[in-house]
């Protein structure tokens, strides 16, 4: 569940409006890959300039329902203003962080010294 819902807040990111080039857009590949050691990777591309990649792994903890996921991944986009935008991005059990020469130095209330963004 937490994987859906990591995805599902990846593609709204990813989805931004660019008047006039989404309503004919197309999916031009759609890669999704599960491991038997319960490690991941997917790689989506759109005909709009959308790309998305995520890989990451699923670690049990001590007891069932329990235990953490490390994610990692980009997601890139066209701005209405033409501007390529890309997110790279790490989610563990430190949160969620994500870097991007869009996301301005210290957006988290603090001086951020390495330009990484945490949530």
């Amino acid at each position: 569940m937490k994987l859906f819902v990591l995805f599902a807040l990846v593609a709204v990111a990813a989805c931004q409006y660019v008047p006039g080039s989404d309503k004919e857009a197309q999916i031009v590949k759609n890669l999704y890959e599960a491991a038997v050691d319960n490690s991941f990777v997917t790689d989506v591309e759109t005909s709009n300039g959308i790309l998305v990649k995520a890989y990451g792994e699923s670690l049990p903890g001590p007891e069932p329902e329990t235990g953490t996921s490390r994610q990692s991944g980009s997601y890139q986009y066209v701005a209405p203003d033409g501007q390529t935008i890309r997110v790279e991005w790490e989610a563990d059990e430190r949160g969620y962080r994500a870097t991007s020469d869009v996301i301005p130095e210290g957006a988290d209330g603090r001086a951020a010294a390495t330009g990484e963004q945490q949530f």
